[in-house]
């Protein structure tokens, strides 16, 4: 999520370069001096700042994305959610200009309609035009596309439609009860959305499953698994540092490495903060969920091993973990190590070449405990198996499962690109009389 600082400094690098574009626009498209004809005030201002406004859209949404940046969500209330509720106020930020930008959209759509008398398809214009740029980010390659930006993107269009709306009515006289409701209908559902979706048992941890080409077991054996399901799974929530912490902790990391950050080199878009230290070409990818990759061109000497020397780099950063489950001379690994109260999953890894380091990966997340909610029991699974809610672990791709026999279930978790841990089952099993592995849901 990128913060108001970093929309200030896309506006004003971009602002001189869509005015100039928009001219060039209006001048082929509206005015066309190769033919005459007379243009009132009125439409020359309505077109020149309708294509003003499309061409800082373009270039804010589309212009200067990173290629590292690639993902989709279409789990719909999850980013809202922890806008709103997270400590961190670049996510809040995020939300409202994700609603603000689209403002204009419905005003000039408006403006635009007053002749055509388009009526209530207006509506239907300010939910395409959002999906469109979301479909075309996605296509191109131009960010994420999130199902969270299409609401907020839409619920600022039909904003804008209504105030056009309650404006034109004034205007002429007319009740604007209507467009009164129908301004306050989208932000009902939206609250709706965010309060069904928090009381689900499990919260905003879903339970994906890879793609699968199996199909539904016909015969499902579970009395092996008597006793072993647990009755309740201990949910976790990831804690991510604030966003505003990312500079400092650049100034921490290089100050480990004698060096001293760059002021004014610095690179900060949808979470990803570049930061590189002066007279030097060490530079640091700093995540909003702690994971980073520090480079060191010039080598680290390293102290022990070079597992060791990173640890100690980290630690100089201000970064405190617990015991690693596992220890190897270029790597550290968590699974799942509880200390303090928290849980600590992921790794440290160090690539190392004669006697030095030059690069540290770390993928550590903590999470802390955030509810226990209940679990299937033997008919809730049963029932699940058979709807075919599960993943196959060992490549086996059958087209068709005949009989599904587990014989043992352990839990375990599964973390997704955008930072959740999802609790599920892992059941060693027969599928047809071969052992297989599946996972399965756990709710």
């Amino acid at each position: 999520m990128a913060s108001l600082k970093h929309y200030l400094q896309i506006g004003g690098k971009y602002g001189l370069l869509s005015l100039l574009l928009s001219g060039l626009l209006y001048v082929l498209f509206v005015l066309r001096p190769w033919k005459k004809r007379e243009l009132d005030k009125s439409f020359r201002i309505k077109w020149f700042l309708t294509l003003w406004y499309l061409c800082i859209l373009a270039l804010v949404v589309f212009g200067n994305r990173s290629p590292l940046i690639h993902a989709s969500n279409i789990h719909p209330f999850e980013a809202l959610h922890e806008a709103l509720t997270s400590a961190d106020r670049h996510a809040a930020i995020q939300l409202l200009l994700n609603i603000l930008a689209f403002v204009p959209l419905g005003l000039l759509l408006v403006w635009h309609a007053q002749s055509i008398r388009k009526g209530k398809r207006l509506y239907l214009l300010a939910i395409l035009f959002p999906s469109l740029i979301e479909c075309t980010q996605y296509v191109a390659r131009l960010g994420a596309m999130d199902i969270d930006d299409l609401l907020a993107n839409s619920l600022g269009a039909i904003w804008g439609l209504c105030l056009g709306e309650c404006y034109t009515n004034l205007k002429s006289r007319k009740p604007v009860l209507t467009s009164a409701f129908a301004a306050i209908l989208p932000v009902a559902a939206l609250v709706a959305g965010l309060l069904w979706l928090s009381a689900r048992p499990c919260g905003f941890v879903r339970q994906d499953f890879p793609d699968h080409t199996h199909g539904k077991p016909q015969e499902v054996k579970l009395e092996a698994l008597d006793g072993q399901l647990p009755a309740s799974v201990t949910i976790y929530q990831l804690v991510s540092p604030p966003r505003s912490e990312a500079e400092a902790t650049a100034d921490r990391l290089f100050e480990a490495l004698g060096r001293a950050r760059k002021a004014d080199s610095s690179d900060v878009y949808d979470d990803l903060a570049v930061y590189r230290a002066e007279g030097s070409n060490e530079y640091l990818w700093y995540y909003y969920t702690g994971q980073f990759d520090l480079y060191i061109p010039n080598g680290l000497p390293t102290e022990g091993t070079a597992a060791d020397t990173a640890l100690q780099v980290l630690e100089h950063a201000g970064y405190s973990f617990p015991e690693p489950s596992e220890v190897g001379e270029n790597s550290l690994v968590w699974h799942f190590v509880p200390s303090s109260g928290m849980l600590y999953d992921g790794m440290i890894q160090v690539i190392s070449g004669a006697d030095s380091i030059t690069k540290i990966s770390m993928k550590v997340n903590a999470l802390q405990r955030s509810s226990d909610c209940a679990a299937l029991d033997t008919a809730g699974l049963e029932k699940a198996l058979r709807q075919g809610r599960f993943s196959i672990l060992d490549g086996t791709n059958a087209a068709q499962i005949r009989q599904l026999e587990c014989r043992s279930a352990e839990l375990t978790w599964s973390i997704d690109g955008k930072g959740y841990y999802h609790p599920l089952l892992r059941i060693n099993c027969l599928i047809d009389g071969e052992p297989s592995q599946i996972l399965a849901p756990v709710f």
